[in-house]
């Protein structure tokens, strides 16, 4: 099925060979198509509410460390956001944090697979189906990823979210939710028949409004990170409504996705070069490379842990100034939501991620270009443990 600017629909035929291919590799299931992977979860999100429903507000626990789109979605679908702690080591959610959190009200646990990486996700399959709980994969920075054991990103949680809009690993519009578990299917099926048409925006509106989400949360995270301001909650909390016209959309033109779906090998074949080439040159810093893309065979963005997080700031802004796009804006999202789900290692992580660029418009010539200004600024920012000038070995 496909959710239109216009409506539900049966998935138009230019669709259909790639609903086939995914649902070969996954196992089966069923594929709802929509205009962005916020509106997948939605629906995930109005999924599990009717499979299981809840005597008082349903419950999701979340990744701290993720964008706010999960968060936001979950308002939207009706459901309490809750969050987990992150590993220190790779930013990702594990399951003691997850179970920290659960309470009777959790219908659902949203694993990301941030930043392309990857984890064995049977044990939390396992303690989620004990306990009555769907289990959603979050594909949208590890779209074609593996996991652990070899099987495709999407085939052990109960339902699994792709995206295919700005920034993404393709880039041509859209979003999809597989649902493989037949309760939930089932239930999915049923929230469909329900009141709940996209709420459709024309194009420089949305644009617009997207822009003013994007800066708003820049504005926060910056504050936050400087301590001048306490968590946000309360002040997101009366703009949020605001924004919810982002979040329902139908897909506007299909046939995008499907021409660019053929290209999704090289695509990510040309973001492990660049990877790779980064992890060259950039070792033995002061700093530890994440490398779950090397294991899962996607790389959503190359990602350094600074050795000490007082330099992060303007180390990024040296390469910035340099010509260089520098991401560390991946702040602890229960700030924005639940300040009281205390996540003391996932600020600790945000104070040191670096996160560069090996998107489709970066050149080779680019990366080492990148690599060496990272060298430059860290012998200066962040003390004699930086590489050594040249090709690192």
């Amino acid at each position: 099925m496909i959710v239109t600017t216009s409506g539900l629909d049966a998935t138009p035929p230019v669709l259909r060979p790639i609903e086939a291919s995914l649902l070969d590799a996954v196992g089966g299931g069923e594929l709802l198509w929509c205009g962005r992977g916020a509106t997948a979860l939605y629906w995930a999100y109005r999924a599990v509410a009717a499979a299981k429903p809840a005597p008082e507000p349903a419950e999701v626990i979340l990744p701290t460390m993720a964008c706010t789109t999960p968060a936001d979605a979950a308002l939207l679908a009706g459901l309490r956001p809750r969050f987990a702690d992150a590993d220190p080591a790779t930013g990702l959610v594990a399951l003691p944090a997850i179970a920290a959190r659960w309470t009777p009200q959790t219908r659902a646990v949203v694993f990301v697979h941030l930043y392309g990486q990857t984890a064995a996700l049977g044990p939390l399959r396992e303690w989620c189906h004990a306990r009555g709980v769907a289990l959603i994969e979050d594909a949208a920075q590890a779209l074609g990823a593996r996991l652990p054991d070899g099987s495709p990103v999407g085939s052990v949680g109960d339902l699994c979210i792709y995206s295919f809009t700005r920034t993404k690993i393709l880039e041509s519009g859209g979003g999809a939710l597989l649902a493989r578990a037949s309760a939930y299917r089932e239930a999915l099926a049923a929230a469909l028949r329900g009141p709940a048409p996209p709420l459709q925006l024309e194009d420089d509106d949305l644009a617009l409004l997207a822009l003013s989400q994007r800066n708003l949360h820049h504005a926060l995270v910056a504050l936050r990170r400087l301590r001048a301001i306490p968590a946000p909650a309360p002040l997101l909390s009366a703009l949020r409504a605001s924004y919810d016209r982002l979040y329902l959309r139908g897909m506007r033109d299909p046939a995008a996705l499907a021409a660019a779906w053929g290209g999704l090998p090289a695509a990510l074949a040309q973001r492990r070069r660049a990877a790779e080439e980064y992890a060259e040159r950039l070792q033995g810093g002061p700093w530890r490379i994440l490398d779950g893309w090397r294991a899962s065979g996607v790389c959503w963005r190359f990602s350094l842990l600074l050795d000490s997080p007082e330099p992060l700031v303007a180390f990024s802004d040296a390469l910035r100034q340099d010509g260089f796009h520098v991401s560390n804006l991946y702040w602890p999202v229960h700030e924005f939501f639940a300040p009281d789900d205390d996540c003391p290692a996932a600020e600790a992580f945000a104070r040191r991620i670096v996160n560069l660029w090996v998107d489709p418009g970066v050149s080779l010539d680019w990366v080492r270009r990148c690599a060496d200004s990272a060298r430059r600024h860290a012998r200066r920012l962040l003390g004699s443990g930086a590489p050594a000038a040249g090709r690192a070995s």
